[in-house]
């Protein structure tokens, strides 16, 4: 008998997550999913388009939660960049072979 294990928990997002959210790297404005921007602590922006004559940025000062988790970190617990529980990003498994190196 198999059984689910982690992210059944339908995630809570306090801002519209169909618009472009942006969080900023280095100085530089990087577009993201809204599962990460929610996970990010640091300087993050909304596109607000309500009215599409007048289209503008809008900071966003909401709460920061742990990345695929509905728990907020508390202040003193924050991390600069996304979040994670236990510290460990679950988006990378595995080692790359050799041939598998991508230079960027």
């Amino acid at each position: 008998m198999s059984e689910k294990r982690g992210h059944t928990e339908k995630l809570k997002y306090d801002f519209n997550s169909a618009r472009c959210c942006e969080i900023q790297l280095g100085g530089k404005w990087h577009r993201v999913t809204a599962r990460e921007f929610r996970s990010f602590h640091g300087p993050r922006r909304i596109l607000n388009v309500d009215n599409p004559t007048s289209v503008f940025y809008q900071e966003y000062n909401g709460p920061v939660y742990l990345f695929g988790t509905n728990k907020i970190v508390r202040d003193s617990e924050k991390t600069d960049g996304v979040n994670f529980e236990n510290g460990e990003d679950p988006r990378t498994f595995g080692t790359r072979r050799k041939h598998e190196n991508i230079t960027v």
